[in-house]
């Protein structure tokens, strides 16, 4: 039980520095410059912007107040992948608790966490290592 327990830990820590980044990224948004230059980079270069400037027309808002108006919708927008990663790590300390009691359980439970994680790409490796050597022993 010590190896699966090990790959748990490991997961569930990568999990919690995850989710802290992508709470500090989201949190942090509004006042990225750097972000709200690239979003004002993008929206200048926007076909649509492009040919409203060579018809001679006057854009009602420009670039930079657009881009201002973006960063809000973008904070939520990456507020899901954050709260979607808390969500993995709840389930993968779920796991992590039933491994000693319920070793089957615990298998479906780290193996569903590893399929939720799949983007993550080491996540779920060490979560489906883990849940199929809890299988073998429990079986």
């Amino acid at each position: 039980m010590k190896t699966p327990k090990t790959l748990t830990m490991i997961s569930l820590i990568l999990l919690i520095l995850l989710f802290i980044a992508c709470l500090l990224f989201t949190i942090t948004l509004p006042q990225n410059q750097s972000m709200e230059q690239a979003v004002t980079r993008y929206l200048e270069n926007d076909p649509k912007y492009q040919r409203t400037l060579d018809s001679g027309e006057t854009p009602s808002i420009c670039p930079g107040e657009m881009a201002s108006e973006t960063m809000s919708a973008l904070q939520v927008f990456f507020a899901i992948p954050t709260i979607y990663i808390a969500i993995i790590t709840i389930i993968v300390l779920i796991g992590y608790t039933l491994i000693s009691k319920r070793p089957k359980g615990a298998a479906l439970t780290l193996s569903s966490a590893g399929i939720l994680s799949l983007a993550t790409v080491v996540i779920p490796v060490l979560l489906f290592i883990a849940g199929g050597m809890l299988r073998k022993r429990s079986a």
